[in-house]
């Protein structure tokens, strides 16, 4: 199984960035049951004790690499909402929500950890608890502000916004899964880049035609 080169983020110790970068690759694809302190550093190349340098066990691990999605995730869609508020067209929102570093959340990791935490909403209050204040509310009012922006510009007509925005979340959770595959090596026949392309055409007249959900 290939995986794409994964970027490293956070730590500022090289191998502490690895060991995070190992351990969100393994976990999700295998699962974090299925995952040894001894397979992470298998992977990384390092003595299985090594770990123990910067983690105390395998839940201080995980609690990590929830930590830093959840950081690089608020922090990306913080700096989308920001730019949605400035949005002066519906090209430009449609354009700052369907860019290529957003739809892969951010990147490899940011994509292999929105579904691991999906996953881990099962067995982890924590994962649960971002599952259900990032995705669900934080990330579903962050785009609603950007499109009443643009209703109380009279760029677009009054809309259900909400109801848009999380249908365009839950969108993205799915096609998340697919990129997965493909991060992971394995092929899969939806075409992406045309289901996003599809997606954007139907927010786009939804929002412009004025769309109640009554």
């Amino acid at each position: 199984m290939s995986i794409r080169e994964l970027p490293t983020m956070i730590h500022e110790k090289e191998t502490q960035n690895r060991i995070l970068d190992s351990a969100i690759k393994l976990f999700a694809v295998k699962g974090y049951s299925m995952v040894s302190m001894r397979d992470i550093a298998k992977d990384i190349g390092i003595k299985a004790s090594s770990i123990y340098n910067y983690y105390e066990s395998k839940d201080s691990l995980l609690n990590d690499v929830l930590f830093r999605f959840e950081k690089g995730y608020k922090n990306y869609f913080e700096m989308l909402e920001q730019m949605n508020k400035n949005a002066d067209s519906l090209d430009a929102l449609m354009n700052n929500m369907f860019n290529s570093e957003f739809l892969e959340m951010l990147d490899p990791i940011g994509c292999l950890g929105m579904s691991f935490v999906m996953k881990e909403q099962f067995n982890s209050e924590y994962a649960k608890t971002i599952v259900f204040n990032l995705f669900h509310e934080f990330s579903v009012n962050s785009l609603k502000s950007g499109f009443d922006a643009l209703v109380q510009k009279g760029i677009i007509p009054p809309s259900d916004t909400e109801t848009i925005a999380r249908f365009f979340m839950h969108s993205v959770i799915i096609m998340n899964d697919i990129r997965v595959h493909e991060y992971t090596g394995n092929a899969t026949s939806v075409d992406c880049a045309e289901v996003y392309q599809n997606l954007k055409s139907f927010i786009a007249s939804a929002l412009t035609q004025g769309v109640s959900g009554k």
